[in-house]
């Protein structure tokens, strides 16, 4: 899997996952094997994420590499892997958590999800990554939480499943 960077205050939409796809370099990607220079557009799955206008469907893009032989997705950073709930909606779910706020008032103002998916993104998150982001001192409402997360343990915040996934930054 290989995430995109894109700044926190873009829209989740088709369009604009179809636009970062569009401007992106594919010869300056980096394989999760190592080698850069050998991804290919191999094929596209359909992808759904929970948005306040209900489920909206991504055509998410899957890169072949030449050396290894793998495929792999390109996600958003402001997706997380597995999970049709955004990455600005985990922050959201985790910050309320955090300061104890009480889970109805978090509720109402994220109308794209519903109460089980709430418990289960705070269960997933005391279990696999709140002493994660002690350890290494990193804050859940930190600037550099996405890059902190890649640079320590390899993976998207919030990323359970432990399938290889790299960062790429200059997704302009």
């Amino acid at each position: 899997m290989i995430t995109l960077y894109v700044e926190e205050n873009n829209p989740i939409t088709p369009g604009f996952y179809n636009s970062v796809l569009n401007n992106l370099q594919f010869h300056q990607l980096k394989c999760p094997c190592g080698q850069s220079g050998c991804l290919s557009v191999h094929g596209y799955y359909n992808r759904y994420v929970k948005t306040e206008d209900g489920k909206v469907m991504f055509r998410i893009c899957r890169v072949k590499c030449d050396q290894c032989g793998r495929t792999h997705a390109l996600l958003l950073s402001s997706m997380v892997p597995y999970s049709q709930i955004s990455f600005q909606d985990h922050l959201q779910i985790i910050t309320a958590h955090e300061k104890e706020t009480p889970s109805n008032i978090t509720l109402s103002s994220a109308l794209s999800f519903d109460e089980s998916n709430f418990r289960y993104i705070i269960r997933m998150y005391l279990k696999h990554w709140k002493q994660r982001l002690i350890s290494e001192r990193i804050s859940v409402d930190g600037e550099s939480l996405i890059s902190s997360c890649f640079q320590y343990f390899k993976r998207q915040f919030m990323q359970i499943k432990c399938t290889p996934n790299i960062l790429f930054l200059n997704t302009t």
